[in-house]
C-alpha cells in the first residue's frame, strides 16, 4: 500500500508538471498573439490617422493657392501644420524656364522635384513647347518623399534679394525649398490674377 501510495504521489507530480508547462504554453501562445495583432492594431490606427491628417494639410494648403490666385494684388499670411516626421517642403513653378544651373541647385535639395521639373520642361512634340505645369501631376515636394503626390494651383515663386535683405525685396525664383520646423511653417500668399505667388515668412521664436 505504501509503495502504492508513492507511485500515485509521483504520477500526480509528473502530471501537475505536465499541466503547468502545458499552461505555460498556451499563456506564451496568448500573449505573443496579443503582441503582434496588438502591434498590428496601433500600427494601424496610426497610420490611419497619419493619413487623415495628411489628407487635411494637403486640403488646407491646396485651397489656400487656389482662393487666392484670382485677387490680384491681395496678400495673405498663413500657417501651415504638417503631419508626420516630414522635414523640408519645396514648391516648384512648372512653368518656369529653368537653367540648368537651377536644375543641379534642385536635384541636391529634392531628386523628386528635379525629376520632374526636368519632365516639366521637356517640349511636347505637338506644340513644340514644354509641358510645363499641365503635363505633371506635383509642384510641392515633401522630405521624407510623401506617398500621395500634391499638387495645388498654378503657383510662382519668390526670394528674398540677398543682395539688399529686405524682406520685400523679392525676386522671382523657380523654386524654393525649406526646411519644417516643430512640425510647421508659414508662407506669405498673394493672388497675381491666373496664379498664385508663394514665399516663405519666418516665424518668431515667441510664436
Amino acid at each position: 500500500m505504501t509503495k502504492q501510495k508513492k507511485s500515485r504521489h509521483h504520477f500526480n507530480k509528473k502530471a501537475m508538471g505536465v499541466g503547468q508547462v502545458f499552461v505555460f504554453i498556451i499563456a506564451a501562445l496568448s500573449f505573443a498573439l496579443i503582441m503582434i495583432f496588438g502591434y498590428k492594431m496601433i500600427s494601424g490606427f496610426i497610420i490611419s490617422g497619419e493619413k487623415v491628417e495628411f489628407a487635411k494639410f494637403s486640403s488646407d494648403l491646396s485651397s489656400s493657392v487656389q482662393k487666392i490666385y484670382t485677387e490680384y494684388g491681395a496678400v495673405r499670411v498663413k500657417d501651415f501644420r504638417v503631419p508626420g516626421s516630414y522635414n523640408k517642403i519645396c514648391f516648384v513653378d512648372m512653368d518656369w524656364q529653368a537653367t540648368n544651373e537651377e536644375i543641379d541647385e534642385l536635384c541636391a535639395q529634392d531628386a523628386l522635384a528635379c525629376s520632374v521639373w526636368q519632365d516639366a520642361q521637356t517640349k511636347d512634340p505637338t506644340t513644340n513647347k514644354p509641358g510645363g505645369y499641365a503635363s505633371i501631376d506635383q509642384n510641392v515636394f515633401l522630405a521624407p518623399t510623401s506617398l500621395t503626390p500634391l499638387k495645388v494651383y498654378k503657383l510662382s515663386v519668390v526670394e528674398e534679394n540677398e543682395e539688399t535683405a529686405d524682406p520685400e525685396d523679392t525676386i522671382p525664383v523657380g523654386f524654393i525649398c525649406q526646411e519644417i520646423k516643430r512640425g510647421s511653417f508659414r508662407l506669405l500668399l498673394e493672388g497675381r490674377g491666373d496664379k498664385t505667388q508663394l514665399q516663405f515668412t519666418s516665424v518668431t521664436a515667441e510664436e
